[in-house]
């Protein structure tokens, strides 16, 4: 009997030492887990988050953009918009695309149109490309866009004065003028190019989710194009428009700057707008290298829409007349006119 107490107290005790030392593991184990997912939530604060200059310079993962991962909900969410449009919305969404298609059908080389509504009954988002390995293009002066997002940001920051910025923003974004634009990639780099592009490319991750846009280099340098994607320039003018990304003042400034612009606005997406129809564009080209772009913003009354086209041929290409200004023109025109369409019909 003695025997048997002494091997059920000693079974008893072991049974005890298990119960608490499992309960000490998984007291550990759930510590560890919640502080990586803190670690995971700081990190990923501290690419994104927009606090003040300091902040941004002070970040311990200095990243390559190549390591930016896409957002699952980011790559679908065109479709869902789509899905979720109604039969008038379906009737649109095939009129722009019919447009689109019938509009680059004859155009070499690469291109991207991306039409997105802002204001307005229809909720159509659409994204055309020529060819699907085509992620982003040369995007000559239309990264201008996103250099004035940062400025104004450091300026709402405390980091830049805005009497030392408000003239060369206005001329980069009315005339695009390149040497004013450079002196603000200084600026807002502290005479790094490398530390800009990192400022730049933190504000179009803001906006897009992405890095498929980016400022490498100043505009009178030879080195890595700065490139764009044309859904992403949407995404910036739209930005802009909303005054969510920068105050409503600094945005309004903005889109009177290029609201102002004489220099493309006539024989690009602007060009042949219908009778009623207005707009604002930021327009970007090198035509010997076969470049011509354009990003838009377009009121046609009930309806405002952003569009933007990338052309990238493979030869030089005439400026104001050759395919790619035709399609820009055509398009502006038959999508505006496809909205205003749209508008009568859903009084």
């Amino acid at each position: 009997m003695n025997k048997n107490r002494k091997i059920l107290s000693s079974f008893t005790f072991v049974l005890i030492v298990f119960v608490f030392t499992s309960i000490l593991n998984f007291s550990k184990a759930d510590s560890e887990i919640k502080n990586n997912k803190v670690r995971k939530a700081s990190r990923k604060n501290s690419i994104i988050g927009f606090k003040s200059d300091k902040y941004l310079n002070e970040i311990e993962m200095i990243y390559d953009l190549d390591d930016f991962k896409v957002k699952d909900e980011d790559s679908i969410s065109d479709d869902i918009k789509n899905k979720n449009s109604n039969k008038e919305d379906d009737y649109l969404y095939r009129e722009i695309n019919k447009i689109i298609s019938e509009e680059t059908e004859n155009l070499d080389g690469n291109w991207q149109v991306a039409v997105d509504s802002i204001r307005g009954k229809s909720n159509i988002s659409i994204e055309r490309k020529s060819s699907p390995k085509n992620i982003n293009q040369t995007s000559a002066s239309t990264i201008k866009i996103f250099i004035g997002l940062e400025v104004y940001r450091q300026v709402e920051e405390g980091i830049l004065a805005e009497k030392d910025v408000e003239e060369d923003l206005y001329l980069m974004l009315r005339n695009s003028n390149n040497e004013s634009t450079d002196r603000l990639i200084d600026l807002i780099g502290d005479n790094s190019v490398d530390k800009a592009s990192k400022n730049v490319s933190r504000i179009i991750y803001k906006i897009t989710g992405e890095n498929k846009t980016g400022l490498y280099t100043k505009m009178n340098q030879r080195g890595k194009n700065n490139v764009a994607r044309a859904k992403d320039l949407n995404k910036g003018l739209i930005a802009i428009y909303d005054g969510k990304i920068v105050n409503e003042d600094h945005s309004k400034k903005m889109i009177k700057a290029m609201s102002n612009n004489t220099t493309t606005s006539k024989f690009k997406l602007l060009g042949k707008l219908p009778k009623g129809a207005k707009g604002l564009n930021k327009s970007g080209e090198y035509p010997d290298g076969g470049i011509e772009n354009d990003a838009a913003i377009i009121d046609v009354g009930d309806s405002v829409f952003a569009i933007s086209f990338m052309g990238e041929h493979p030869g030089p290409v005439s400026h104001k007349y050759g395919n790619q200004a035709i399609a820009m023109q055509n398009l502006g025109k038959r999508i505006s006119e496809a909205y205003i369409n749209f508008d009568k019909d859903n009084k």
